[in-house]
């Protein structure tokens, strides 16, 4: 990747691991939107080796995932450049939930997350702890948590307040960290998930049947200059290949490693 060159990002949670049915779909609109890393939740074993072939047909042939066991979700990460797995969570619950990357020739950290929802309270709440901790050891440098994230702003990522652990997505922000599509729509609300018919919340609550924007990604204060594009595609969700609709991240980047990147490289693998 030539210096200054933009990184398209991807992420999509693509509905328990696509389906036989749904899954030609998947593939077609992957290679369509031409990312050079994709990050997918809700991956399955089962027949993601057919979409895996896929993606490296078509030049993303670095892969990795979460490996989650027959019948439940994990991660995948496919990339057109080489990056390793760096580190693992000090601490949580759902260890298929989480893939944290190093890209060494953009210079570049990526933690791919899928938190857990509000039926697992306790994973759910390590699992932001556990982001929190890393934002700390990453804040000063290249740094995005990209993924289906189950939460956001009160009244501004939902109609109402039902979104619980907002207090860590702020804390997050407060070391400097952005969300990628608020910086660049400061006054946009677009739903990536909707709740399907007969849905249980009271719409006292969450107002009329609207919906959630809870794929998302948090941006390290030194990226957001090179911040150039966070949008979702929408018909993905609404032609029903998935429940979520996917989003897309475009940075600036450069490739060359200085010697103090390498340095940070070293101090932050582990945490």
């Amino acid at each position: 990747m030539a210096r200054n060159a933009s990184m398209k990002l991807l992420h999509w949670n693509i509905l328990h691991g696509g389906g036989a049915r749904r899954m030609p779909e998947i593939g077609l609109a992957l290679v369509e939107l031409q990312p050079d890393f994709i990050l997918l939740s809700e991956y399955r074993t089962s027949i993601g080796g057919q979409l895996r072939g896929i993606l490296a047909d078509h030049g993303l042939v670095h892969q990795a995932s979460t490996n989650p066991p027959k019948g439940k979700n994990g991660l995948l990460a496919a990339c057109r450049s080489p990056f390793k797995v760096v580190s693992t969570p000090p601490r949580h619950d759902s260890p298929t939930r989480w893939l944290d990357m190093h890209l060494p020739e953009e210079d570049l950290f990526l933690t791919g997350v899928h938190i857990p929802d509000d039926s697992k309270p306790t994973a759910r709440a390590s699992f932001w702890l556990a982001m929190v901790e890393l934002a700390r050891v990453r804040a000063q440098g290249n740094h995005v948590f990209f993924g289906d994230f189950n939460t956001g702003r009160h009244y501004e990522d939902e109609p109402g307040a039902t979104f619980t652990c907002t207090r860590h997505l702020g804390t997050v922000c407060t070391l400097g960290y952005g969300d990628a599509f608020r910086a660049l729509h400061p006054k946009a609300r677009e739903w990536t998930w909707l709740p399907p018919p007969g849905w249980n919340i009271s719409p006292a609550k969450t107002g009329v049947s609207s919906g959630f924007r809870i794929d998302s990604a948090l941006v390290s204060g030194a990226l957001l200059p090179r911040l150039r594009e966070a949008r979702y595609e929408h018909f993905l969700r609404e032609a029903g290949v998935s429940d979520h609709s996917a989003m897309i991240v475009c940075l600036d980047l450069e490739t060359a490693r200085t010697e103090k990147s390498q340095d940070f490289v070293q101090k932050t693998a582990i945490f």
